[in-house]
């Protein structure tokens, strides 16, 4: 049962993926701001911009945002992403859980374990009101990964699946060229791509949208910081 999941999301990614580009450019339209906020704007001051992006899950693959309803009534387009990670270990609660009817194949766990992630972050966030059909995967190299990239692919694939599943239109994944090779070891998967870079302006942050396509799949978005604003800023490709 556990394998003809995999197998089944596998496809559906492949169904899903051109709707999800022709989605997304409608809703960041290409030169278009705006800002990803979470857990540690709670008290910003949030200004008027095209679109937002709101983290569900506090900083941890399991955690909640205390203050995701009253942020995400900052947007009248908005979008959801959550942090992703895969605590492979025996100490790991929801890692034993996700273990159960995978008879020993890690593989299976690691899916099962991203799965449970992506839902337990989608019942939160319904729980509080919100609801959006673009998602978005947080994958950094300072969250707990295996170091069997293949295990890391799966519990990434597992979370895509339960969003596509559960009805999102649109989910990509937000890292770098070199933080996405760590922990998936350069997976191509041809999924959309939001890049963190350094730069402070849009205009600089645009130059990234080509070359930096770590998935494979299109560059949708490039976050930047201006020396003016405490938030992280967006721009469209």
């Amino acid at each position: 049962m556990k394998r003809i999941a995999l197998f089944a999301g596998t496809m559906l990614t492949i169904c899903t993926l051109g709707i999800s580009q022709a989605l997304a450019s409608s809703v960041y339209p290409t030169g278009s701001t705006g800002v990803d906020i979470s857990y540690p704007n709670c008290s910003d001051s949030i200004s008027s911009v095209r679109f937002g992006i709101v983290g569900v899950t506090g900083g941890l693959v399991y955690g909640t945002n205390s203050c995701l309803q009253a942020e995400t009534s900052h947007f009248s387009n908005l979008s959801l992403y959550v942090n992703t990670g895969l605590n492979a270990s025996s100490s790991s609660t929801y890692y034993t859980q996700a273990e159960v009817g995978c008879n020993g194949d890690v593989y299976c766990a690691a899916y099962n374990y991203g799965y449970n992630a992506a839902v337990n972050a989608l019942n939160y966030a319904h729980a509080q009101g919100v609801r959006s059909a673009q998602w978005w995967l947080d994958v950094e190299t300072n969250n707990t990964w295996n170091t069997d990239v293949v295990q890391n692919q799966r519990s990434l694939q597992g979370e895509y699946d339960a969003l596509i599943q559960h009805g999102a239109t649109t989910v990509g994944v937000y890292s770098t060229t070199a933080q996405w090779q760590s922990v998936t070891g350069s997976w191509q998967n041809n999924w959309p791509s939001w890049g963190a870079t350094t730069w402070t302006t849009a205009t600089q942050a645009q130059t990234y949208c080509t070359g930096h396509q770590f998935t494979g799949g299109p560059s949708l978005l490039m976050q930047f910081k201006s020396k003016k604003s405490r938030l992280d800023q967006d721009v469209a490709c």
